[in-house]
């Protein structure tokens, strides 16, 4: 979620405004948790069964990298040869998934802030030397869930950014569509492409031979969205449940036709995710001072995740279950909650905090270039990057 107003192995091009940002501190690497865990879409709504988060990164390598044509291959090891993998990875999103295709703008802006320090800070090299301040076009200060879902496929990271692929080529790994402040079914800005438009780019690509049947044939695709188009839910009239229901229903429903219209173009596996607890973002728990989460903004995505399950009916659909991922660190009940949750001593507030609640993350004055935000020591502390994003270890 791009929006603020309420909102190698990483490829890094070399833009030499990005090298310009300047702020020298140096954080700890991050460390990575993936606690991930899968509903089956085709099991009936009733019977829907969360796994233990234990098994559900072993799950969701059998459910992705099953013998139906892609197989697990370990993640390479650290030096700067690719090694193959079976697998073709395609992302579809918004930021959360976005590993390039907004652009950097001079001077840096809300939305190119993702190629300025201090994100991208805790980056790593391919000889696994830390490169801190090198950012990649990700909102967060290493890597987020697309890299490491890559991983468990084989490949170094998430495939490139559609933005910065060359016209008709599509590397071997795979392609990342999702932009940054994309939303389903309305964007925070206008050209930023929608889930609709990122599908019929990736159609076009097929039709022309482009993206080829053997890279269909093996498969993957992340459909990752996190909550643009609830934004400004109370902003455009939707006042009522009944209105705000209807509401959610459409974006489910787009969803679900898009993730249909990628199954008839020949993908083998889709992983959607539902939505994350959004009430619990910095975003949110800023005016209590981090200590609480939003309930009432929980509420519109436990309704999304509901009807995401009624609606994800086709074979080899998978929900990842980022809400109870998340929940489990960050708003469990005193005592309860993953071993995970133990790791992260901030769960609500971010570890880059804007100084003013309607700034951002790499703000600096325009006279004065004074920053404009503050940077925690420990990232791998924090589970929020941002207002909004996890960290690296989040």
């Amino acid at each position: 979620m791009v929006y603020q107003h309420r909102r190698q192995p990483l490829c890094v091009p070399d833009f030499s405004l990005a090298k310009e940002q300047r702020l020298r501190d140096r954080d700890p690497r991050a460390s990575s948790s993936r606690t991930i865990r899968l509903i089956d879409a085709k099991a009936p709504p009733g019977s829907m069964k969360l796994l233990p988060a234990a098994l559900g990164l072993v799950l969701l390598l059998l459910l992705v990298l099953n013998p139906n044509g892609v197989e697990a291959r370990p993640a390479p090891a650290v030096g700067h040869q690719k090694k193959a993998s079976s697998a073709t990875f395609f992302v579809f999103g918004d930021d959360f998934a976005d590993n390039g295709n907004l652009p950097l703008t001079d001077p840096v802006t809300e939305m190119s802030r993702q190629w300025a320090y201090p994100y991208g800070s805790n980056y790593v090299d391919a000889d696994g030397f830390p490169r801190p301040n090198t950012p990649s076009g990700r909102f967060s200060n290493y890597r987020i869930q697309s890299d490491f879902i890559a991983t468990m496929l084989g490949l170094e990271e998430a495939p490139p950014a559609h933005a910065r692929t060359a016209e008709k080529t599509c590397d071997p790994s795979g392609m990342t569509f999702a932009t940054g402040g994309a939303g389903v079914l309305d964007s925070t800005l206008h050209e930023v492409s929608i889930l609709a438009k990122q599908v019929d780019t990736f159609k076009k690509m097929v039709k022309d031979g482009t993206i080829t049947e053997n890279q269909l044939s093996r498969s993957v695709v992340l459909v990752a969205f996190f909550g643009n188009d609830y934004a400004g839910i109370g902003v455009i009239g939707l006042s009522s449940p009944n209105n705000i229901n209807a509401y959610i229903g459409k974006v489910t429903k787009e969803i679900a036709t898009n993730v249909d219209q990628l199954l008839k173009l020949g993908v083998t596996k889709v992983l959607v995710n539902n939505l994350h607890p959004i009430g619990c973002m910095p975003s949110h728990t800023r005016t209590n001072n981090y200590t609480t989460c939003d309930i009432f903004e929980n509420l519109d995505a436990t309704i999304h995740n509901d009807n995401l399950k009624k609606v994800m009916t086709s074979k080899n659909v998978y929900i990842v279950d980022v809400y109870t991922a998340f929940t489990n660190i960050v708003d469990h009940v005193a005592g309860k909650g993953s071993e995970l949750s133990k790791q992260f001593k901030r769960k609500l507030s971010p570890c880059c905090e804007s100084l003013d609640s309607k700034g951002y993350c790499g703000q600096q004055d325009e006279s004065s270039s004074k920053l404009l935000y503050t940077v925690c020591d420990k990232s791998n502390k924090f589970f929020y990057w941002d207002d909004m994003h996890p960290t690296h270890a989040g």
